[in-house]
């Protein structure tokens, strides 16, 4: 509490003293008197009675000769008082060079002599911990000191205690928080003492210091959450990157195009994830990551085999149809513009050909809902790829046309509002003016858990999966919701041990190191438990290695797009939003029509009479009493559906997509077998 009050420029001492029982109150009241003595006005004590023991705690600058001399005189008084009151200097916490100076005035001339006199047997060459426990300078404390000078206003309060450090995904790489706030506050001083020497090293700091501590961090904000005092270092890089944007820079104004032709300019994105994913198919992987490590340097992009193929473009829902009795529910969807451009699935994957969004709709369509797309949603952003990138302006411009939409669509905040991509999501949550936008949006894995799963019949279909909470969902302390939602679909759930994959939207695909870049990688090495931001009584697994996920997990869902390309990369594992798998993990019911070409053999299912297919594919077909319905159950395993759709297409000369389609298709929500 103290360190986030302090005046700004100070640091935060702590000493800690000790005397008899007897003499207590006599050196709390000496305390008292010189915190006012030498003007320590935010001095405080706390301590530990029956033993005698008080911790005091106070601020204070070195950036002067006065406020060096001023704090010596304090350490004076502080270790005089306690010695006259038969007290030791140090009680808990370890010595060192600051009580260095008062060893002999505590223990007397003749124990001090014997002291290094046995220090002198031991280490004769004075090599082990030199000056630290005992020195002859008695001045030793007042050099060397760090001053902590004042920089930006967001890590001002920082103590450099290093909390943060275990959170951040890219500390591998280059920096860590506490690392960019030292070199920053490292920058401060030597452009504050104006001499010569000083400049020039300040030069050279700045030479790497962009990319050292602006393009190589995520600025997800994770550290806040190990802080003490809730520094958020990514918000200090974002406002650094804002302050050496130019309004007449090139830049700037290809920028601000971008923001005023939004629409159009990512409406043309799914094209050129067209064109690579053609290009891929051709040439493959090999070639393909041959010609990215040429090309990157220009396109400033590093391509890798799970970027998506082209979203689809966004179509209407079609009838919801609900049982009497049942209430039809509305909700907003708003497609972000990631899942618009970047929302399908990668070239290999079992359910090439689908979207986010269509995989959204069909969910919503089985829970019956009326879905509401905001109006002109092809221009709409949240802003947070222009915020990211040092354009606050423009990432409100956006934020404020957006949040006037999404208010008409909701009719004022009354109907939900389900946002599909997690930092998105985050960013409209503290950036909404309006209190009832606010409190009407929702992340994917809380809707589902709350909206959802009451509305729909779910089984666990998968094995196994993995489940990766983004850095902005574990902040909003949704984690729970994902394993909620995970543990309904799947027998075993293995959550992700890494605080943040480095993806920072686009800033892992331009900078790749930082996440899945090599062995060093924050995913490959992740620092422990400690790490994981969930609520441990959810059980289940959290593995320490993210490449035990390899041979032991199926698939693997998150809800932010390019986290789960960030993750892929690494692990060679799949993952994907966390709506497929709750659609592919809920009853659907057939007509008896359809069903009665699927029959349950021992052994294999009798689809045609051309083909049978391994029992890879397990069916079982339960009729729906009064109805002409039944509910198919089936079991694919993803690695074996794209040969299955295959060979099914060569034997009955018949275009066959995957199952998902006809699920899609045939379902109804719960509702519907509770009334017949």
């Amino acid at each position: 509490m103290v360190g986030a009050v302090r005046e700004a420029g100070t640091s935060v001492l702590l000493e800690d003293v000790a005397v008899p029982v007897q003499n207590l109150a006599t050196l709390c009241n000496g305390v008292t008197e010189m915190f006012e003595k030498f003007d320590y006005h935010d001095g405080s004590a706390f301590g530990h009675a029956l033993e005698g023991n008080l911790h005091l705690v106070f601020t204070q600058g070195f950036e002067t000769p006065a406020q060096v001399a001023r704090y010596e005189g304090m350490m004076d008084h502080l270790c005089k008082m306690v010695c006259d009151l038969e007290g030791s200097l140090k009680a808990e916490h370890g010595t060192g060079r600051n009580v260095a100076p008062y060893v002999e005035m505590e223990w007397g001339p003749k124990a001090t002599e014997i002291m290094w006199e046995l220090k002198g047997l031991f280490d004769p060459s004075m090599l082990l911990n030199p000056g630290v426990v005992m020195n002859k300078d008695p001045k030793v404390h007042t050099h060397n000191l760090k001053p902590l000078p004042v920089a930006h206003g967001i890590i001002d309060t920082c103590m450099e205690c290093g909390f943060c450090e275990s959170a951040c995904p890219s500390g591998h790489v280059t920096l860590t928080p506490r690392q960019r706030i030292v070199a920053t506050r490292e920058i401060a001083r030597l452009d504050a003492s104006g001499t010569p020497e000083d400049l020039n090293k300040m030069m050279e700091m700045k030479k790497n210091y962009d990319y050292q501590v602006l393009d190589t961090c995520a600025a997800d904000g994770m550290c806040s959450v190990k802080c003490p005092v809730n520094i958020n270092t990514g918000r200090m890089v974002k406002d650094i990157r804002a302050s050496m944007t130019e309004a007449d820079s090139v830049e700037t104004k290809l920028i601000d195009f971008s923001a005023n032709n939004f629409g159009v300019l990512m409406g043309g994105l799914p094209a050129v994830l067209s064109i690579v994913d053609k290009i891929h198919g051709v040439v493959g992987s090999t070639v393909m990551n041959f010609g990215s490590k040429m090309l990157s340097p220009v396109t400033g992009v590093h391509w890798n085999p799970y970027l998506p193929a082209s979203a689809p473009a966004l179509a209407a829902q079609g009838p919801v149809s609900v049982p009497a009795g049942a209430e039809k529910k509305k909700v907003v969807y708003f497609v972000t513009c990631v899942s618009r451009s970047m929302g399908g699935v990668a070239r290999g994957d079992s359910d090439a050909g689908s979207s986010l969004h269509e995989k959204t709709m069909s969910v919503l369509s089985k829970a019956g809902y009326d879905v509401i797309i905001p109006n002109g949603i092809s221009d709409h952003c949240c802003g947070l790829i222009f915020d990211s990138r040092g354009y606050p302006k423009q990432g409100s411009t956006q934020m404020s046309s957006l949040e006037e939409e999404l208010l008409i669509a909701s009719e004022n905040g009354t109907v939900p509002i389900l946002c599909d991509t997690s930092p998105c999501m985050s960013r409209m949550k503290e950036e909404f003016k309006d209190s009832r936008l606010k409190s009407a949006i929702f992340e994917p894995t809380e809707f589902a858990a709350t909206y959802l799963m009451p509305r729909l019949e779910i089984y666990r279909k998968e094995p196994s999966i993995a489940v990766h909470v983004p850095c902005s969902s574990k902040q909003m302390k949704k984690d729970g919701y994902f394993e909620e939602v995970a543990r309904a679909c799947s027998e075993s759930v293995t959550m992700s041990p890494v605080a943040c994959c480095g993806a920072a939207g686009d800033r892992g695909l331009r900078f790749p190191e930082i996440s899945g870049g090599g062995d060093r990688s924050q995913v490959a090495v992740p620092p422990g438990a400690a790490m994981v931001i969930r609520d441990p009584s959810k059980g289940g697994n959290t593995t320490s290695n993210w490449t035990e996920l390899k041979s032991s997990c199926s698939d693997g869902y998150s809800t932010s797009r390019t986290c789960e390309i960030q993750v892929c990369v690494l692990l060679n594992l799949g993952f994907l939003l966390c709506v497929y798998m709750y659609i592919t993990c809920s009853y659907t019911h057939l007509t008896h029509s359809v069903a009665r070409q699927l029959r349950t053999i021992p052994g294999h299912v009798n689809c045609s009479p051309h083909f049978d297919v391994p029992r890879a594919i397990h069916i079982k077909c339960a009729p729906l009493p009064g109805s002409d319905s039944v509910v198919l159950i089936l079991s694919v395993p993803r690695t074996n559906t794209p040969f299955a759709y295959a060979q099914l297409s060569n034997a009955t000369g018949t275009h066959f997509k995957s199952i998902m389609y006809l699920l899609d298709k045939c379902s109804r929500p719960i509702s519907a077998s509770a009334s017949q």
